[in-house]
Order: C-alpha cells, then structure tokens, then sequence
C-alpha cells in the first residue's frame, strides 16, 4: 500500500476519541467470543439463541438512549469486523452484536435471508435489527427472508 493511501487511514486512527478505543476493543471481544461460539456450539443452539428462545439478560433495563447505543455498537462491531485477524462475516458479527445489545438489556431482531446469485447458486446472509436500525448485515434487501422474528 502507498504511503498517500496511508495518510487518510491515519488521519481517521488519530480522531478516534478514547470511548472509541474502547468500543472497538469491546467488538473485538465480542467477535472473538462469537467466533469460537460458532466453532462450538450446534447450529440449533445459536438459532435458539439468536431468535431470543433463551434466557433474557438480568441486567438493569436500558433508558431512551438504546438506539444511541444501537448505533455505537453497530459501528464497532462493523469496523472492528474489518480488521480482527479471523473470518468475521455478517453471522459472527450478528452473534457479537446481539450478545453485546442483550447485556445492556436490548433485543435486536435477528434475521436469515437467501438470495441467488447470478451463477444461480444460493448465498445466505444474517443480519439484526433494532427497530427500523440496522445493527448490522448492511443491504439485505435482496435476500429472501427464512427466518424472521415473530411478530410482537
């Protein structure tokens, strides 16, 4: 990489603020943590898990601020996806995301989607939901939803 494409990335390193640092050492964390989870378990325990069929948090409920917190653990986990030295695609980043949210007392709404590709072969994709937030999965429009949350 040339020392120009350099530059701007260390511009953006030195403005991140120290509750940054933090956020990203957290996803980092978390991204670990769901890495070996999806080595260890069954596919049907984190199915069960992402679709809220276990236990809730005790944790303090969490005030009006949850979508900031939404958004601050979606831009973690997002950006820290891209650099961690293990495989971290959107069902790694789901499992970090929704078990960094469920410690603060939010639920996100977990997603699993298929699309074709234009070979014709089918490409599968997570994603989690807050509301009308996306916490992360990025566009999932053009997948075909398998699994949804039940309706509320």
């Amino acid at each position: 990489m040339s020392i120009k494409k350099l530059i701007p990335k260390f511009k953006r390193v030195l403005q991140l603020t120290l509750s940054d640092w933090r956020d990203l050492g957290k996803a980092s964390a978390e991204l670990l943590a769901a890495r070996i989870r999806l080595s260890t378990a069954s596919p049907e325990q984190i199915l069960r898990e992402l679709k809220g069929e276990s236990e809730p948090s005790p944790n303090k409920p969490v005030d009006l601020g949850a979508a900031m917190v939404v958004k601050r653990v979606s831009r973690a986990v997002t950006l820290a996806a891209r650099y961690v030295p293990w495989r971290s695609d959107c069902l790694i980043q789901v499992m970090a995301a929704d078990r960094w949210l469920r410690r603060l007392n939010v639920r996100g709404d977990f997603h699993l989607g298929v699309a074709k590709d234009p070979h014709g072969d089918l490409r599968a994709h997570a994603w989690l939901r807050y509301g009308d937030l996306t916490v992360t999965g990025g566009r999932f429009d053009e997948f075909s939803p398998l699994i949804e949350p039940s309706p509320k």
